[in-house]
């Protein structure tokens, strides 16, 4: 199968193209040149509606990481325009071209509790599609309006469209472990994030399974992370001591599980992840 990555030249989209690449010919449209030379790749601005739509190659589907992943290290307006219409852009070429898959990386961040400005709990544990989304920030806002962006032209042009909801995704490399290790001997500061995150080789995972499943709804969102916290504290006491309005907890929680579930991923494409933080730290 033919795949097209929009910023599969970053930080997590090295990864995912060069797991796609194992059984799939993989083409990149990225500003950055990738770290492999034998992927076919185009330059592009996503912003830039007629240069998008004048590289987009013929592909069986698309893959959207491409944009700005966080809110912390951009004006507002930079972060919500620059992911929005980078969406809006590569839809609408997607539609043009009569591309009918699409795959988008959103973020748990729709939920609005990780970059949240007012006091927020989880309304229940674990955490699941039906929860509120309720975004304050630039990003989580950004995500949310792309998911509303691929639900219609799911709608209007009948393409299919897969939101995956990863948290914060984890990546062996050296800069990144020393900030992880910093988080997990100060766990208690992160909170707002629910412990939540994802190794990069599942989220790998997930988008080849979306793109090889053949059973898979016209739109839909779904969380995917990892099966427990990256604390070595038990789950129910981080919820009682951080979250303690949080009184609606499932009978099955337990262990270390993730505040945040990928049940319906697992029963949609199958889902399930391999892979801990434990990898990522002490390599």
């Amino acid at each position: 199968m033919k795949v097209l990555v929009t910023g599969g030249s970053g930080l997590v989209g090295k990864y995912i193209t060069a797991d796609l690449a194992e059984s799939h010919h993989v083409e990149i449209l990225d500003l950055k040149k990738p770290h492999r030379e034998d992927f076919g790749f185009h330059p592009v601005d996503l912003l830039d509606y007629p240069a998008v739509e004048r590289a987009l190659p013929d592909c069986d589907v698309v893959v959207h990481l491409a944009g700005i992943p966080h809110p912390l290290s951009d004006p507002a307006g930079r972060v919500f325009r620059t992911n929005v219409m980078a969406t809006l852009n590569i839809l609408e070429a997607c539609a043009d071209r009569g591309i009918r898959r699409f795959i988008f990386l959103s973020s748990e961040s729709t939920l609005g509790l990780a970059f949240s400005s007012s006091v927020m709990w989880p309304l229940y544990i674990p955490i699941d599609e039906q929860h509120p989304v309720r975004p304050e920030d630039p990003y989580g806002l950004s995500k949310l309006v792309g998911e509303l962006l691929c639900k219609s032209y799911a709608q209007r042009y009948g393409i299919q469209t897969i939101c995956l909801r990863p948290p914060w995704i984890w990546v062996p490399e050296a800069e990144e472990i020393r900030r992880y290790r910093d988080l997990i001997a100060e766990y208690s500061k992160w909170s707002k994030n629910l412990w939540a995150y994802i190794h990069v080789a599942d989220v790998a995972n997930a988008i080849r399974c979306c793109i090889e499943s053949a059973e898979l709804p016209v739109h839909d969102c779904y969380f995917i992370t990892a099966a427990e916290t990256w604390t070595e504290v038990e789950s129910r006491s981080l919820v009682s001591k951080y979250f303690p309005r949080t009184t609606t907890i499932a009978a099955d929680f337990s262990g270390r599980d993730s505040l945040i579930s990928w049940k319906k991923a697992h029963e949609a494409f199958a889902f399930t992840p391999q892979h801990t933080w434990r990898e990522i730290v002490r390599s």
